[in-house]
């Protein structure tokens, strides 16, 4: 049973260590700041159940034990952790500060474990791990192959993702020709689950709205204002009220897909070129038209030549005349390899630490598994939250750029004044 578990000790010990440290805050803050101590407690079992859930998840993955357990765990981690620090957070009662604490203790914990580990000074130093077990007479040189093999393992076997729910449905349920549909049609699947949830926030927030907003409601309209002046400050009042829709439209759908993708058992669609390619077709599409519609086809086919006004020019056309072309084309290629290249990285990235971590559980060296690798992977998660954002947020940017682009020459002369002025 021992070997069956490794890293199990490890980690309870680790976390009855962060619970010592969170006991010993919260009574010290207690007598004066009674509210700060109970936020620091509940971000601390939060994270407790963060990792015990994790625990039981890696061990029923790794040993192939899926089904309704598996199913069961990774339900039970999404209401407990995220449905509790949603409750505690919309509730208005803890303070960010203390709640934060809490909830980074055990990660700290663990990374002074891992580095004790080691470093030789705690009870089962890493070398002396490494020279026995599962690795042999290979010592260092073992541990680095180790680590480099889930990134090939998992290349030889195309997975570049942790399985979502469609597929573990389908290994349960091989022969069910729907379930069989909604597995070959992921991307599908999830683009419309995305889009859905898109349109039930932006519902659930301005369904009642107030003069006096709650927290959700200020927090969406916030967002939207805050979208609608950095691209009205370059396409100006007039043309941002006409095309803000369709630019704050992408920027929130396209968030609320790569969001998707970090929650356990999902998957974000923009980690495929197929949608990311239907994203930036639309917006190339949606460019072109209003570049004919605001210059006009004498004008919109000026601007393709590059806007000859001299002897050069017009001799410089057939050499511009393609390039501008190539680079309206080229256009959709960049906005779709950009956002499928860094969503795709991020995917294929968790899966090399997770799959790291079970090897190394495999291999029994418990010092490499649970602490550091679990930490790794929390890091890279949050990493992929802000980089979710700002891929978003370029998507957006650069359509408004390429809407900038076709609007008529007076338009860009008045704005260069506004902002000058």
């Amino acid at each position: 049973m021992d070997q069956a578990r490794p890293g199990h000790d490890i980690l309870s010990r680790t976390l009855w260590t962060s619970w010592i440290v969170a006991l010993v805050l919260a009574a010290s803050l207690a007598p004066a700041r009674p509210r700060d101590a109970a936020a620091i407690l509940a971000g601390q079992l939060i994270a407790a159940l963060h990792f015990i859930f994790l625990r039981k998840i890696v061990k029923l993955f790794t040993e192939r034990r899926g089904g309704a357990g598996l199913s069961l765990a990774i339900g039970a981690k999404t209401l407990l952790v995220y449905g509790g620090l949603f409750v505690l957070i919309r509730s208005g009662q803890v303070r960010y500060a203390p709640l934060c604490a809490g909830f980074a203790l055990p990660f700290l914990s663990m990374f002074l474990k891992s580095m004790m580990l080691a470093l030789g000074t705690g009870p089962a130093s890493l070398t002396r791990r490494l020279t026995k077990g599962a690795l042999g007479t290979f010592g260092g040189a073992g541990a680095v192959l180790l680590l480099l093999l889930p990134a090939k393992a998992r290349a030889a076997e195309s997975a570049t993702e942790l399985p979502n729910w469609l597929v573990i449905l389908h290994d349960f349920n091989p022969n069910n020709p729907a379930i069989a549909w909604l597995e070959n049609n992921q991307i599908i699947v999830f683009a419309w689950v995305a889009g859905f949830l898109f349109l039930f926030l932006s519902w659930l927030a301005m369904r009642k709205p107030k003069m006096v907003p709650g927290h959700f409601q200020n927090a969406v309209e916030w967002m939207v204002e805050s979208m609608e002046d950095v691209c009205g400050g370059l396409l100006g009042p007039e043309h941002i009220k006409k095309h803000f829709p369709i630019i704050g439209a992408l920027f929130f759908y396209i968030l609320t897909i790569n969001l998707l993708g970090i929650i356990p058992g999902m998957k974000s669609a923009t980690s495929s070129l197929d949608l990311t390619l239907a994203l930036a077709l639309i917006t190339f599409l949606y460019v072109q038209f209003w570049g004919v519609r605001n210059l006009g086809i004498v004008g919109y086919l000026d601007h393709l030549a590059g806007s000859p006004r001299d002897a050069i020019g017009w001799m410089m056309l057939p050499v511009m005349l393609p390039v501008h072309v190539l680079g309206e084309l080229a256009k959709p290629v960049s906005l779709s390899c950009r956002l499928f290249g860094n969503i795709f990285g991020e995917d294929t990235l968790i899966v090399v630490f997770v799959g790291a971590t079970a090897l190394c559980l495999k291999a029994s060296l418990a010092a490499l598994a649970v602490p550091p690798m679990a930490g790794i992977t929390a890091l890279f998660m949050m990493l992929q939250t802000l980089t979710s954002i700002v891929q978003a947020l370029i998507f957006s940017l650069l359509a408004t750029v390429y809407l900038y682009m076709m609007l008529p020459h007076e338009a860009h002369a008045h704005e260069e004044v506004t902002s000058a002025h």
